[in-house]
C-alpha cells in the first residue's frame, strides 16, 4: 500500500527547519563579518602604532620594503573591512504581501486547510528558502574573502616587522 500522506505533509517540518537553519546562518554571517571589521581596524590601528615607535627612534630611515609592505597591509585591512560592510548590507527578500496574510482571515473557511492553500504556503516557503540560500552562499563567499585579506594583511605585516628590525641592527 502506498503512503496516503500528502507531499506537502511530508516535507513541510523540513522546509521550516531549513529556513530556521538558514535564518540563523545568516545572523552568524553577519556578526562574523563585524568580527572582520573590528580585527581589521585593531589591526590598522597596530600598524600605525608600529610606524609611529620605529620612526621614533633618531637617525632611523624605514626601509623602502617595509614602506610598501605596511602600506600594502593598510589597504588589505580596508579592503577587507570595506568586504565585512558589504555582507551587512541589507538584501532585499521575498515575502508575503501585507493585505493577502490580512485579507486571508477573512475567508469563512479561513481555518480549514485545503490542498492548495497548503501547496502554496509551501511555494511561499521555498522560495523563501531558496532565496535565503543564495544570500547566503554569497555572503559566507564574502567571509571568506574578507578573512582571507586580513591573514594576508597579517602577513604584509610579520614580514614588514622582521625587515624593520633587521634594519634596527
Amino acid at each position: 500500500m502506498g503512503d496516503t500522506t500528502p507531499a506537502g505533509g511530508r516535507y513541510t517540518s523540513l522546509l521550516a527547519d531549513q529556513l530556521a537553519d538558514e535564518r540563523a546562518l545568516k545572523g552568524t554571517l553577519e556578526q562574523r563579518a563585524i568580527v572582520v571589521i573590528s580585527t581589521s581596524g585593531t589591526l590598522v590601528a597596530i600598524v600605525f602604532g608600529f610606524v609611529s615607535l620605529v620612526t621614533r627612534t633618531p637617525g632611523y630611515a624605514m626601509p623602502q620594503a617595509v614602506v610598501i609592505l605596511l602600506g600594502c597591509a593598510f589597504a588589505v585591512l580596508i579592503a577587507a573591512s570595506i568586504t565585512g560592510l558589504l555582507i551587512n548590507l541589507p538584501v532585499r527578500m521575498d515575502v508575503v504581501d501585507d493585505a493577502e496574510l490580512a485579507g486571508a482571515a477573512e475567508h469563512p473557511d479561513w481555518n480549514v486547510a485545503d490542498p492548495e492553500s497548503s501547496r502554496e504556503e509551501y511555494r511561499l516557503q521555498a522560495a523563501l528558502l531558496i532565496r535565503l540560500r543564495r544570500v547566503n552562499g554569497l555572503r559566507a563567499r564574502l567571509l571568506f574573502l574578507a578573512l582571507v585579506l586580513e591573514v594576508l594583511a597579517l602577513g604584509f605585516m610579520a614580514v614588514s616587522v622582521v625587515l624593520a628590525l633587521r634594519s634596527l641592527l
